[in-house]
């Protein structure tokens, strides 16, 4: 923080001195042209206003107006020539404005000390005060006063216009230069005060818009990165798909043969080979199991790698949930559960994918009968509207484990189950609610769930009640960018 104020305080000195160095400069050639006039004005004065010198009938222009039309230019001519040519010294506007004041007592002494001229005076400190300096204001007030000194004793004519004058009058005109000089002494800080604070005010916005720019170009840089990065997780991720699809079909044959050549061994075993039974059941277990598996990661691997479309036609959604019941009775049974449906009259027919909206069913039903002993499962379908369009709402309640918010959170998450505990007592790859997760995004539908440890879980589904073809290949699309 310290360094960062002391940045911008320096770089407020440097705009503040070149703030000064420009008006200087430009206040030094403003008194360069004003010199010019100055001395072509006293050429007006001598020959139009000045006094003549009279021998009887005939006059003369004075010695003296001569010498002071050539004592202007001589004054003129060499601060005029130092304000275009070393603009913005120091020692030029202090030579300018003891010139200045010069000038001034040349015009007075040219109009025989009138007192309208003396006003050249006033004025000469005011634009002398333009520089912003009030330092240059001491030299010429000195000069002012010197000036009506030394003429007031000895020409008091040339400067008051009169023969005789007081001896001390003098004193009453530099008065009057003082009491001029301090406004302008006064106005003179506070423009600098008002110039540190442009320069100050200057400075903090330029490191404001820097540190701006700074921050956009490294945002920038982080885009392009994160851009960068993003391809090749892309390329890596639909490699990754690309692979375990290739590699489940590949191990799926094997798998197939395993099984059949363990059903038949054990068909055999019946009556050969008795005691070897369980063991061939225990490969043809195991057998299943790993082809479950290999099946969801299959399936998994193609929506991700954007492979797997839908097969769209009309059916009778409480047909299928009639035959659901059928085939899972013996699952939810086989822990003593109970199976209720409830599918309401208006469900009517649906407009989607038959065989995906029943593997999500089934594994919403299979997980309720899994995790649930001496219980109640129940299965509910109605017809509703969202969003101006019908959708048909699938609910599959339990009272089984259920699950904690965290767990709820993450619970369809590709290879998540509730903990490891659970996984141990009940089995299971932690696939199956991934995959009916995607299918549900596949098809344009959402998923949700409520639970309660140790109070049951409830699963919504929410799909379409028409899924149009031009919706499928959207979403297969964005299933394929994602």
């Amino acid at each position: 923080m310290t360094a960062l104020a002391g940045s911008i305080s320096r770089r407020a000195d440097e705009l503040f001195s070149a703030y000064q160095h420009d008006i200087h400069r430009r206040t030094d050639r403003l008194f360069a042209g004003l010199m010019a006039f100055q001395w072509l004005l006293g050429i007006v004065f001598a020959l139009r206003v000045s006094p003549l010198t009279w021998a009887g009938a005939e006059s003369s222009m004075h010695l003296h107006v001569r010498a002071a039309v050539i004592l202007g230019g001589v004054i003129s001519i060499f601060p005029a020539m130092l304000g275009l040519f070393r603009p913005g010294l120091v020692s030029t506007r202090y030579v300018i404005a003891v010139a200045q004041m010069l000038m001034g007592a040349l015009l007075i002494h040219l109009t025989g000390g009138r007192i309208e001229t003396h006003f050249h005076v006033f004025g000469s400190l005011a634009f002398l005060a333009f520089y912003r300096d009030w330092r240059v204001l001491i030299p010429a007030t000195i000069v002012v006063a010197l000036d009506h000194m030394l003429r007031g004793l000895f020409w008091p004519q040339s400067v008051y216009g009169v023969l005789v004058a007081s001896e001390w009058r003098w004193v009453e005109h530099a008065a009057w230069v003082a009491f001029e000089d301090l406004f302008l002494v006064v106005a003179c800080l506070r423009s600098v005060a008002e110039l540190r604070q442009t320069a100050e005010r200057t400075a903090a916005l330029e490191h404001e818009v820097r540190t701006r720019q700074e921050a956009e170009d490294e945002m920038a840089e982080l885009v392009d990165e994160l851009k960068v990065t993003q391809r090749q997780a892309e390329i890596a991720t639909r490699a990754k798909s690309e692979f375990l699809a290739s590699m489940s079909h590949e191990l799926r044959t094997p798998l197939n043969a395993i099984i059949l050549y363990s059903e038949l061994l054990q068909e055999e075993a019946k009556g050969n080979d008795a005691a070897s039974i369980p063991d061939l059941q225990r490969i043809q277990f195991s057998g299943k199991h790993l082809l479950d598996l290999i099946n969801g990661i299959l399936d998994l691997s193609k929506i991700e790698a954007g492979k797997m479309g839908l097969e769209l036609g009309r059916f009778d959604v409480k047909r299928v949930i009639d035959e659901l019941a059928d085939s899972v009775s013996s699952l939810v049974q086989k822990n003593c559960n109970t199976l209720t449906v409830k599918c309401h009259a208006n469900v009517g027919m649906m407009h989607g994918d038959l065989t995906k909206t029943r593997q999500i069913l089934l594994n919403l039903l299979s997980n309720a009968a899994k995790f649930t002993t001496e219980g109640s499962i129940t299965i509910e379908v109605q017809r509703i509207k969202r969003g101006g369009a019908d959708q048909i709402e699938f609910s599959v309640a339990d009272t089984g484990v259920g699950m904690t918010e965290e767990q709820s959170r993450i619970v369809f998450e590709p290879f998540t189950q509730a903990d490891v505990t659970t996984t141990r007592k009940y089995g299971g790859t932690g696939l199956g609610l991934a995959i009916v997760s995607r299918f549900c995004e596949l098809m344009g539908g959402t998923i949700a769930v409520q639970s309660k440890l140790g109070h049951g879980s409830r699963f919504a589904v929410r799909l379409p009640a028409e899924m149009a073809n031009a919706m499928t290949t959207e979403l297969f699309q964005s299933a394929g960018a994602a």
